[in-house]
């Protein structure tokens, strides 16, 4: 097998299209089409980006020597990715509940750094998760909820902290603090989505 076959065949196991391969590794798709063409070779720094994205050696990208080094050990990391992921979206709805639950006697900051506090550790989980995978994120569905419910606190405090508003669970919502509150948590939410996953900037896995 030729090192253009090898970078194929590797992408293919990954579930990557070739324009997908180049935004990871920051080069242009004809750059990855070239590669697979035998038409040019990957610098090293981009050699050592696929070795780690794959999660093989340099010599087998180059020579077909030695095997993949990921096996049990990437799929034991992705694994746990995902578990750590899944218990920082609990913690996440858990803060949102908590704060949530104030509402028939009104919010009050207090109430919103409480729940911003449990949060913060479902977050610290989510940046735990991110490490262990190797810098990816290997479950999308499970990133965006996550991004979803952390963006609901962090847009209630900016409006109790404009507006003073205390939100009551009966039944009327004022259209400025609603309004205010949808557009901070569009904005929240939409910001981090677009430089991670549309930007992809990180790297998305595929699921087990």
């Amino acid at each position: 097998m030729t090192i253009e076959e090898r970078i194929q065949e590797l992408r293919k196991g990954k579930g990557l299209s070739q324009e997908q391969l180049a935004d990871v590794l920051n080069v242009s798709r004809q750059a990855v089409s070239k590669w697979e063409g035998g038409q040019s070779l990957p610098e090293i720094e981009k050699l050592i980006s696929m070795s780690e994205l794959f999660g093989v050696t340099i010599d087998y990208i180059l020579k077909g020597e030695s095997q993949p080094i990921a096996g049990d050990k990437h799929r034991s990391a992705q694994l746990g990715s995902q578990v750590i992921s899944a218990v920082a979206a609990m913690l996440l709805a858990i803060g949102i509940i908590a704060t949530v639950g104030q509402m028939s006697d009104g919010i009050n900051t207090m109430d919103i750094y409480g729940g911003l506090v449990i949060e913060s550790v479902g977050i610290m989980l989510i940046v735990i998760a991110w490490f262990l995978a190797g810098n990816r994120v290997f479950s999308k569905p499970l990133f965006v909820v996550n991004v979803l419910l952390a963006g609901v606190l962090p847009a209630l405090f900016i409006v109790q902290v404009l507006l003073r508003y205390k939100p009551s669970a009966f039944p009327f919502f004022p259209l400025l603090p609603m309004s205010l509150f949808g557009i901070s948590y569009v904005v929240i939410c939409g910001t981090i989505l677009y430089f991670t996953i549309l930007r992809k900037k990180i790297y998305v896995g595929r699921s087990l």
